[in-house]
């Protein structure tokens, strides 16, 4: 079997859902819709880690010159998360256009570190500032806020959030936005070979960016392009479709769609004291 008729096998067995027109509202269904009360499954993991910030908050409180945070909104969000409830999560979004304020207010508490590692990782590529970047999966513009400070500034958005996007431009962090998801069979209205960096800071779980749409980051990034980005820890574990991410990785290395810059970095404390593993790949 050739390089390419392995990957294609190989998504179709992870993606059983085809290409075909009448596939999309079954895939939308799986990845981006809430589920029925009754069919909700709860990621524990995640709940543990919101009594974790909200032990946080309260010990924060109780010391000299606590401070009230906008809490209640990074729960919420939280918990749509644990049930992969992405139509709701979407809609808080919208709904909240401080969360890029929010969120450095209470980032002490929140032991976060994914957008500035990412970031982190990206200079030591020494790209030249005016490279046409995407942010991913962007939300507020935590990776375009931090990219700012080191001149870059040719920045785009993409993320499924129409609020958060709208927040975004008036901070005049990206050129323009994309108001989209990622999926495997849908292109985004982006053309090919667009950009010369994708970034994705922690965009990659379920209900947001899963491995069978690696295709996509690879089509909208320029050939010698830069694609990083960065995943929790038990990656494998999130759903079905994230069972066959390595793989789905791997085939496009003997594919010659892209190659690793550098080895996959693991680094800790990336929430908490979670794991992450940072990616950087060029595309070929």
């Amino acid at each position: 079997m050739s390089p390419s008729s392995k990957l294609t096998t190989l998504l179709k067995q992870s993606l059983p859902l085809a290409r075909a027109s009448q596939a999309r509202p079954a895939l939308a269904s799986r990845l981006y819709s809430s589920k029925p009360e009754d069919n909700v499954e709860v990621n524990i993991p995640m709940i543990r880690k919101m009594e974790k910030i909200c032990r946080n908050y309260i010990d924060q409180l109780d010391q000299p010159g606590g401070k009230q945070f906008n809490i209640q909104n990074f729960m919420m969000m939280y918990i749509f998360g644990s049930t992969t409830n992405t139509a709701y999560r979407t809609r808080l979004f919208d709904h909240w256009p401080t969360y890029l304020e929010d969120f450095n207010e209470c980032k002490a508490i929140m032991g976060y570190r994914y957008p500035e590692t990412l970031v982190e990782e990206f200079l030591t590529q020494n790209i030249p500032k005016d490279a046409k970047i995407l942010d991913m999966a962007c939300g507020p513009g935590n990776v375009a806020f931090i990219l700012k400070d080191h001149a870059y500034t040719n920045i785009d958005g993409l993320d499924p959030s129409k609020g958060l996007l709208e927040a975004a431009m008036e901070k005049g962090l990206y050129k323009q936005t994309f108001c989209c998801y990622v999926t495997p069979d849908i292109p985004t209205p982006i053309a090919d070979n667009t950009y010369d960096v994708l970034l994705c800071s922690a965009g990659m779980f379920p209900g947001s960016i899963t491995p069978q749409a690696f295709t996509e980051l690879i089509r909208v990034v320029k050939q010698g392009g830069v694609i990083a980005w960065n995943i929790a820890d038990g990656y494998e574990g999130f759903n079905d479709f994230f069972t066959t991410y390595d793989e789905i990785y791997k085939q496009l290395i003997k594919d010659g769609k892209w190659e690793e810059i550098q080895p996959v970095k693991k680094l800790d404390n990336m929430l908490f004291d979670d794991a992450g593993y940072t990616y950087m790949m060029r595309k070929l």
